[in-house]
């Protein structure tokens, strides 16, 4: 496997609350999951937890499509607006770079169920060195 791909694999976290990658272009990531029983809440609705981290992880993924090879990406900030609970059986985030600089890259994030809004996210990535492998 080359770096490349390996850097595009999804993370043991995100294969953990079952995500799997839709499109991937330059500066655009989708990233959907299946919803089941262990994506809910008490309340049974879908937590939030789930929307924040399949947010966080189409725009890691869309933020790895643009980064230089040297460099590795860690979010810094991530904000969240829950506009309606989901009711589909997916949830799709459709991440896109806004802003690519030198240090930090600036994401926007809309999550959909059944085409519905659900979630609109903003997270900010900084760039970082790679770490050593020895």
């Amino acid at each position: 496997m080359n770096e490349n791909e390996q850097s595009l694999m999804m993370s043991p976290y995100g294969d953990f609350l079952g995500i799997q990658f839709g499109e991937l272009t330059a500066g655009r990531a989708i990233c959907s999951v299946k919803l089941m029983d262990h994506h809910l809440n008490n309340g049974g609705r879908v937590h939030g937890g789930v929307l924040t981290s399949l947010a966080d992880t189409a725009a890691g993924a869309a933020v790895r499509t643009m980064r230089p090879a040297d460099k590795s990406s860690a979010t810094t900030d991530l904000h969240i607006a829950f506009i309606r609970p989901p009711l589909g059986d997916f949830l799709v985030a459709d991440a896109r770079v806004i802003h690519a600089g030198n240090a930090l890259i600036r994401t926007e994030i809309t999550v959909c169920s059944d085409d519905k809004l659900v979630a609109r996210a903003n997270a900010t990535f900084m760039l970082v060195s790679q770490l050593s492998k020895t």
